[in-house]
């Protein structure tokens, strides 16, 4: 059976695509997807537990491994594969995103691996590689979107740098940033922000030589100084490159 977590993600990213381009095609495929949930019951418990699972957060690790094999339990109950089947006929041909394909091959170890003395250890890796994600510290909350039709990974991405809102008409540039923080992996997100934090320097490098104002320098090289001092970090990046965005804006303004 089909990785639920890969057709949820696929989903989530087709919507992206569609508001992005502006699609209608890809807006009517997501309707579809929320319409299977809603009307297959094994389906959106699925959903719920995978969201449980990838998005609780706790502070204490006791807690976190209780409420993993709570859901666990749940996981294995439910018979979702006429609905994942009901999915991928909709998906048809598109290629399923397998962006987190490490914690979604830890929850299928534990859904389906019988416990056995021999399978203990790997239990129990499965187990932990989960809790360890649940015990990071979440650097955004979006809060007010909780229903199975909104899904929260898609409004978070979407909601993180606010390009969507921030640009109605988005041109290129734009739209290879968007795309590379919802699908890029970790060499695209590190050569995109290079490329941009050097586009940057060299905006203010121009602006040195052709101005004058001694104040006006003084701001550039202080903006240059900063960019210099500035280091690709994946667990920052959506933040990172919202502002060396930002900063390239405005020196060319």
């Amino acid at each position: 059976m089909n990785n639920f977590g890969y057709i949820k993600d696929t989903f989530n990213n087709i919507l992206a695509e569609s508001l992005l381009n502006k699609s209608d095609e890809g807006k009517k495929l997501f309707t579809q997807y929320i319409q299977t949930l809603k009307e297959d019951s094994n389906l959106k418990n699925e959903y719920l537990v995978f969201k449980n699972l990838t998005t609780k957060k706790f502070t204490n690790s006791s807690d976190a491994k209780d409420y993993i094999k709570e859901n666990i339990e749940i996981l294995k109950s439910i018979d979702s594969s006429e609905g994942i089947n009901k999915l991928i006929n909709i998906l048809g041909k598109k290629e399923l995103v397998k962006e987190n394909k490490e914690i979604y091959n830890h929850i299928n170890i534990l859904r389906n691996t019988e416990k056995t003395p021999s399978n203990l250890q790997s239990i129990q890796e499965s187990i932990n590689f989960i809790k360890e994600e649940m015990l990071k510290e979440e650097n955004v909350e979006i809060n007010e979107f909780e229903k199975v039709d909104v899904p929260p990974s898609i409004l978070t991405k979407m909601a993180v740098n606010r390009f969507n809102l921030k640009y109605q008409d988005i041109n290129e540039s734009e739209k290879e940033i968007i795309k590379t923080i919802l699908n890029g992996n970790d060499d695209d997100k590190e050569s995109i922000y290079t490329n941009l934090k050097n586009e940057c320097i060299d905006v203010i490098d121009n602006r040195l030589s052709e101005n004058s104002d001694l104040e006006l320098k003084d701001k550039l090289l202080k903006v240059k100084d900063k960019l210099l001092r500035m280091e690709y970090n994946k667990d920052s990046f959506e933040t990172d490159i919202d502002n060396v965005y930002n900063l390239k804006n405005s020196v060319v303004e």
